[in-house]
């Protein structure tokens, strides 16, 4: 058999595909190069922190209006109130099961009735305008049932909680007529009879990001022989910042 020289010539058209070819070659092992250096592991890892994971944070603010019977004479509405901000850490134990520790500033504060008596050391006056108030560090824990099934959102939810805080500012301030026109304040910071310590106990009824809470002082707020104590309830909304 002759071989002739136009056997090992190579048409332009042939060399296209052969480059073709040879880039496809070089992408695909690109590609095969990435997916091997990709860590598929830490894809499939189920994430543990969320609104229904093992661990939840968020911070949140309330309000709430003073409720109950009192001897003291308090003027109840929005005189008589308790600020609260705070943050809240929740370990989930199971579907309906969670507990939560919370770390939070209140400011408790009680406006005393002009319109009725008061003995010493508060002002019988019925031009003077007179409050008392605690500003605490406090803590709380709580056991929380959750209702109804959810994604991973907080749901509803029910807690029951306990309490314990400490004043870290008292005072007993009252506004009066000034003798020459206007008024005057009188203030006084950590009076002996304020107590320091709060605590109590309470529930809280919410939904996501929404709480109706109601709490119950066990401990007195004020000290002394014959001073009557303040309303023990609060009752209000907790909003949480998610």
């Amino acid at each position: 058999m002759k071989f002739t020289q136009s056997n090992f010539i190579v048409k332009p058209g042939k060399i296209l595909v052969l480059i073709a070819l040879w880039t496809l070659g070089l992408t695909n092992a690109r590609a095969q190069q990435v997916l091997l250096q990709t860590n598929v592991a830490t894809d499939t890892l189920a994430p543990r922190t969320g609104p229904n994971r093992p661990w939840f944070g968020h911070f949140y603010g309330g309000y709430g209006f003073t409720a109950g019977g009192s001897a003291l004479g308090v003027k109840y509405g929005f005189g008589s109130t308790e600020t609260v901000l705070g943050g809240r850490l929740k370990r989930r134990l199971n579907g309906s099961l969670a507990l939560c520790a919370d770390l939070r500033y209140a400011y408790l504060r009680y406006q005393l009735d002009p319109d009725q008596p008061h003995d010493l050391p508060f002002l019988s006056n019925p031009d003077a305008s007179q409050h008392l108030g605690y500003h605490q560090a406090q803590t709380e824990l709580s056991a929380r049932l959750n209702l109804g099934r959810r994604g991973n959102v907080v749901g509803r939810y029910l807690d029951v909680l306990a309490y314990s805080g400490y004043a870290l500012g008292t005072s007993n301030a009252a506004e009066l007529p000034a003798p020459g026109g206007g008024n005057r304040e009188l203030v006084d910071h950590a009076p002996p009879y304020l107590a320091r310590w709060l605590g109590g106990v309470g529930l809280r009824l919410g939904s996501n990001s929404l709480a109706l809470v109601g709490r119950y002082r066990l401990s007195n707020a004020l000290r002394g022989p014959g001073l009557p104590e303040p309303p023990r309830a609060t009752v209000g909304i907790e909003i949480g910042w998610f």
